[in-house]
């Protein structure tokens, strides 16, 4: 079904309605420091947007932990429940990591720090460039197959475990890479995890990453907005970032500006806007709720599934 039939539609002016606190969550300060280099989210984007957001999240949550603790004490049984799991999906360039370290922070601030919120990049979970080179996928990158399905399922089976330490592959931007080492989290309440293949599904496999899942959210636009946000990013890092002579991109700043225009393009038109139509897009109608962003990188109307 490729429809919003089964969703409640909000718009931006419907949805900031939901929640009339005047309380601040974030400050401006906070903000800077999270957001993405072209993202234009805003203070009003965290009251009329992202709060109304969080409480909702919040009221899952208690629902969760209030049926675990009835379902434990009917079967006479004392096992914590398992972390609250939020996916949190889309496109390269649409906003995602802005948005899952706005949830982290929200989400500590709302719950005044009694529950340990931590985020995940599912970037860590690529095959090693080395990897991809040997298999000869490196021009898939970020396509399902570039990705250690097996390692992320035992990842997320392990959190539903309830495992006490669970390893955390990382990942650097700087390299584009695989890093050699990990971390461990111990005993999160609630988990953010954020990437471009979250909510894909393989009919191969007999788990579904959706299977953990507690909510999910699909950050949406359209695709030549998406292109274009890619393209404000790529030339803003290579003015920034790139610089930088141990940066796996620093050689497109040596080149001209029309030549490193080619090339990232010819980035989107191979990989990235394929991998989206693709794999990505279809993956929209999984999430229970969708961000859509209109051409000024906001947010104009959210779905929520009934």
């Amino acid at each position: 079904m490729n429809d919003y039939n089964h969703y409640f539609h909000f718009q931006r002016e419907e949805w900031r309605k939901l929640e009339v606190s005047k309380d601040q969550i974030l400050t401006a300060e906070e903000l800077e420091e999270i957001r993405g280099l072209n993202d234009r989210i805003s203070l009003q984007d965290i009251s009329e947007i992202y709060l109304p957001l969080i409480k909702l999240i919040a009221i899952q949550y208690h629902e969760a932990i209030f049926i675990h603790g009835e379902k434990m004490e009917y079967l006479k049984k004392k096992e914590s429940r398992a972390p609250f799991i939020i996916a949190l999906a889309g496109s390269v360039a649409v906003g995602k990591s802005t948005t899952a370290r706005v949830f982290k922070l929200m989400l500590d601030r709302w719950f005044s720090k009694t529950r340990q919120v931590e985020l995940v990049t599912t970037d860590g979970f690529l095959y090693p460039n080395k990897v991809l080179e040997e298999r000869g996928i490196m021009d898939k990158k970020g396509f399902p197959e570039s990705y250690d399905r097996d390692r992320f399922a035992k990842f997320l089976t392990d959190l539903k475990a309830n495992k006490e330490d669970v390893e955390v592959p990382l990942y650097s931007h700087f390299t584009y890479d695989v890093l050699e080492e990990t971390r461990m989290m111990h005993n999160p309440d609630i988990v953010i995890v954020e990437g471009i293949n979250v909510l894909q599904a393989d009919q191969h496999e007999s788990l579904f990453p959706s299977d953990f899942f507690d909510f999910s959210v699909y950050m949406d636009a359209n695709e030549a907005d998406i292109k274009k946000w890619y393209l404000e990013r790529f030339f803003m890092l290579r003015e920034t970032a790139f610089q930088d002579e141990s940066s796996y991109f620093h050689p497109y700043t040596k080149i001209s500006k029309q030549e490193a225009e080619t090339f990232a393009l010819g980035v989107w038109d191979t990989i990235n806007g394929v991998n989206l139509k693709e794999n990505i897009e279809k993956t929209k109608y999984r999430a229970d709720l969708v961000l859509h962003k209109g051409t000024d990188h906001l947010i104009s109307d959210i779905y929520l599934r009934k």
